[in-house]
């Protein structure tokens, strides 16, 4: 049990490690990857631990049920809880002053490191103040009450902490368990995968040409004002420098040749008749065209990362598409490289048309019913919990499993799905693009902060969660690490046992309105489309992607004949130097 646990902590270390190392741009320092990595495998290895907890919970309770000593507990018991305390604090400590000072450093635009922190310090003071004052009058409030007399104020505060948490976890499993066998099932038909890249293509076009449009408009204004000599503060040029940095190179160089046209005697003349000289610009205008060139071409390099990646999946879905009826049975990819001629590649292209063309999509139905019946036992499992009874869907046959890989495998895979549903919500739900993973080294160091702290916060009440669910104590009159180290989090009146237990009831609710997209079309109807967590289709859109996917393919055909050709030639400079040697030796 410990080698396997171990192991797991290997694998989630290297694969974070790996996934952090792939989304991060080129310039994000170390420094903020190795924080970000620390703080993902706190919470990873919280709910890692959670399967050894309950074998050693369970083991200890058969070992120690004939003693009459009270809260008998082994020394493995003892480590783990103290574990769980380490890794909750270091969360706890990450997530709510380290992590949000180093994101407000990242995204300060101050010159120098030191007016950079004292920046990040005053914006989280900010918030500490409004967040401390609002905490203080809250338990004003319950002293005057008597609750915080009555139960204790620590044991409240940390169970309106837990409420918080489980309340999140509830909204966004609300959404991904529908989100997910639903994704799964709709793709498992190539023709409606086809059109829904068509409608991506669409609408990443839409976006990347307002980011591309915003940004020029601002470069040309860094173009207009970068001679300029009357600046008051001589930060004021380094902000300009900097503009031009982070402006595309294609796209200053075609704004410098437009400038030069302009400036010619003839044009000049005319642009003074007819349209008015732009005005000086200020210190201030300076600092903030910095600040939105920088902001947008992120987003642009973003969506053109997106667009490309977009672009080639939608080509290739269309090749498989072509070669269904392929008596070869072979893929011919008009933008992705197809194999070199061969057996061992011929093999390869008839497992891959069989696999893309027939199994895949069976597979992805087979896979979403299976997602879909543990999405219905999750729901049932959670809307119950208001029922304090013994009988629970995922604790039954962990009760009755004492093996240690049964028990492990009983566990790993309702915890896992639960896990992944709640992050898989976390990050599409779109919020003013606070919540951006972006593939292909397009992360920068501001978006992984802030998604690494909305990440870090609901670990520990997913643990909770998890162990209502099992209802360990009912059935086994015992009660886990987790629960001994954490302290009784959910019993206390208001904030404890009625929000707790009652507030998965609402998920059955929440589940009704994604099911039936009302919940998209609400905040639509309302205009707070910031809070969708999915687009609208459109057959407009999917048109308007088609269409433009067939002006776009000669391009990637040229730049695959490009990467083509730079291969032979290269292949070609590496045989003359094989035969260069073979003739002097």
């Amino acid at each position: 049990m410990y080698i396997l646990t171990l192991l797991e902590i290997i694998l989630v270390t290297m694969y974070c490690g790996k996934l952090i190392n792939n989304i991060c741009c080129k310039d994000v320092n170390c420094i903020v990857k190795v924080t970000c990595l620390i703080s993902w495998l706190t919470n990873f290895i919280l709910l890692i631990l959670l399967p050894l907890d309950i074998f050693i919970t369970f083991r200890d309770n058969e070992t120690y049920s004939n003693q009459n000593e009270k809260e008998v507990h082994s020394r493995e018991y003892e480590a783990i809880g103290n574990l769980y305390q380490i890794l909750y604090w270091a969360n706890f400590i990450l997530c709510w002053t380290i992590i949000p000072i180093m994101q407000e450093y990242e995204e300060a635009i101050d010159l120098n490191r030191a007016q950079k922190l004292v920046r990040s310090l005053l914006n989280n003071g900010k918030f500490y103040l409004i967040i401390g004052i609002a905490g203080i009058a809250f338990v004003v409030i319950l002293v005057m009450t008597g609750q915080a007399s009555d139960y204790g104020l620590a044991k409240l505060l940390k169970s309106m902490a837990n409420s918080f948490g489980v309340a999140l976890i509830i909204v966004l499993l609300g959404y991904s368990l529908i989100a997910v066998p639903r994704a799964h099932m709709r793709t498992s038909t190539l023709d409606v995968q086809m059109k829904y890249l068509y409608f991506k293509t669409a609408k990443i076009t839409e976006e990347k040409d307002d980011a591309h449009h915003y940004l020029q408009e601002k470069a040309k204004r860094v173009v207009g004002i970068r001679n300029q000599e009357k600046f008051q503060q001589q930060s004021s040029k380094i902000y300009i420098q900097m503009s031009i940095k982070t402006i595309p190179k294609k796209m200053y160089k075609e704004l410098m040749e437009d400038d030069a046209k302009q400036k010619a005697p003839g044009i000049s003349y005319l642009q003074r008749m007819f349209f008015k000289e732009q005005p000086e610009a200020t210190d201030e205008e300076v600092v903030e065209i910095y600040r939105d060139i920088r902001q947008k071409s992120r987003t642009y390099r973003r969506l053109r990362a997106a667009w490309k990646e977009n672009c080639k999946q939608a080509y290739a879905l269309e090749n498989v598409i072509e070669s269904i009826e392929n008596n070869d049975k072979k893929i011919y990819y008009d933008v992705k490289s197809n194999r070199k001629e061969g057996q061992c590649s011929k093999t390869l292209d008839t497992l891959e048309w069989y696999w893309l063309c027939h199994y895949k999509p069976q597979i992805k139905i087979f896979f979403s019913s299976a997602l879909g019946i543990l999405s219905l036992l999750v729901i049932i499992s959670e809307t119950t919990l208001f029922l304090n009874t013994p009988f629970t869907i995922f604790g039954m046959p962990i009760s009755i499993q004492s093996g240690v890989l049964t028990l492990q495998i009983c566990c790993f895979v309702p915890l896992f799905y639960i896990a992944f549903c709640v992050y898989y919500g976390m990050f599409r739900i779109k919020i003013a693009g606070c919540y951006g993973l972006y593939n292909d080294h397009q992360t920068d160091a501001p978006s992984l902060l802030f998604a690494t702290i909305n990440f870090s916060r609901v670990a520990a009440p997913l643990c909770q969660n998890f162990l209502n669910l099992l209802r360990v104590k009912q059935r086994m009159n015992c009660e886990p690490a987790f629960k001994f180290t954490m302290g009784e989090m959910e019993f206390v009146p208001i904030f404890g046992v009625n929000v707790i237990q009652l507030m998965p009831a609402i998920l059955l609710f929440l589940c009704f309105i994604n099911y039936f997209d009302l919940y998209d079309r609400f905040m639509n109807f309302l205009g707070l489309k910031e809070f969708m967590f999915t687009e609208s289709f459109s057959d407009r859109l999917i048109y308007r992607g088609r269409d433009a996917l067939k002006d776009k393919k000669s391009y990637f055909m040229n730049k695959k004949q490009k990467k083509k050709q730079k291969q032979q030639i290269k292949q070609g400079d590496v045989e003359l130097l094989q035969s260069s040697n073979n003739q002097y030796q």
